[in-house]
């Protein structure tokens, strides 16, 4: 544990560095104390500090940076994240009440807008159903060999196949075969169609057996559909002009393989977690602070907000935003499931 002044010392360099990227001096951090205190007790206190690996000193005239370790005791010791200001949230509301009501669209604003007051790049996953459920299908006459299957999704996704024609039919029959399929199945999971019993004509059943494909690989797609923004704002950062890590961030965003990394440190629904630098599992997220959370319905349908930047990010106000994003995202996504959270 560090003494108060130890801490207050650290909690007053982190803040300095996370605003100019610049080394802080002792002299700066006597300036800045509420506290009157002069700079030789600052400099005995960032030796200890030093000592203790929670700060470093590339130059030692030229003032200390935190390492991963003071950027885990400042996030620590944030008491309370303050709220998001009243303006800040009104312009959040107004910006989804005018989205369509699809999760594709609302996860593409949600990115939008995190990025923004992160000033960090964001990444939002589209909600997953753990066992999807027809809401309707639909077929559409393409010309006399081929129709459009397209299946909608309770989570509001779209999924569409071209389907071959084996004789010739017009919209009129289309249409009444995906009413008669829609009042046998509408509401039902992959696993309840595969099951059920009946008599069904030749182009019911292989619309049936499309759907069911469809489903199928709507849930074991390895690698959820997603937005990224604000990847601009990150390879602004001065931390990223040094070496090959905007070329590596770029290569990984490319080839998925950030995402999937961010994927496998979510927490549960509803909490956030924070992690920074070498306390990423994935050494690919190393050189990166990140902070997601998830959201959507426990166990039905869920998806990750998270933003990744340098360590030298702005906590208080990025968990702010993925605090208060995820709980609206949460209540949109309970909202188009029509409030059928926990009916499995």
């Amino acid at each position: 544990m560090l003494t108060h002044r130890a801490g207050s010392v650290l909690n007053i360099l982190v803040n300095e560095y996370i605003s100019t990227a610049n080394p802080v001096a002792s002299e700066e951090i006597a300036r800045l104390s509420p506290t009157k205190v002069s700079p030789a007790t600052v400099r005995n206190a960032m030796s200890l500090l030093t000592e203790e690996g929670y700060i470093s000193r590339p130059h030692v005239s030229a003032g200390a940076v935190p390492s991963d370790r003071g950027y885990r005791y400042y996030v620590e010791a944030l008491e309370e994240v303050p709220p998001l200001p009243d303006s800040v949230q009104q312009q959040i509301h107004q910006h989804f009440d005018h989205a369509d009501a699809d999760l594709a669209e609302l996860s593409r604003r949600c990115a939008l807008i995190l990025s923004r007051i992160a000033t960090n790049m964001a990444i939002v996953t589209v909600p997953q159903s753990r066992s999807s459920r027809l809401k309707h299908i639909q077929l559409v006459y393409l010309d006399e060999a081929t129709a459009l299957l397209i299946i909608v999704l309770q989570e509001a996704r779209l999924l569409r196949r071209l389907l071959p024609l084996e004789e010739p039919t017009d919209q009129d029959s289309l249409t009444q075969v995906a009413n008669f399929l829609n009042d046998r199945f509408s509401g039902h999971n992959r696993a309840e169609i595969a099951a059920s019993q009946g008599e069904l004509g030749p182009l019911e059943e292989r619309v049936r057996q499309s759907a069911l494909s469809l489903l199928q690989e709507a849930e074991t797609y390895s690698i959820p559909e997603h937005y990224v923004d604000g990847l601009r704002w990150l390879l602004n950062q001065p931390e990223m002009s040094q070496g090959s890590q905007a070329r590596e961030l770029v290569e990984l965003l490319e080839e998925q393989v950030l995402l999937g990394s961010v994927l496998s440190e979510q927490p549960d629904t509803g909490d956030i977690a924070v992690f920074i630098g070498g306390e990423n599992s994935d050494e690919h997220l190393r050189p990166f602070g990140v902070i997601l959370c998830q959201y959507g319905i426990p166990q039905q349908a869920s998806g990750t907000i998270c933003v990744i930047g340098p360590t030298r990010m702005s906590y208080a106000d990025t968990i702010s935003g993925v605090g208060f994003l995820s709980s609206l995202m949460s209540r949109l996504v309970l909202e188009l499931y029509g409030g059928r959270a926990g009916s499995g």
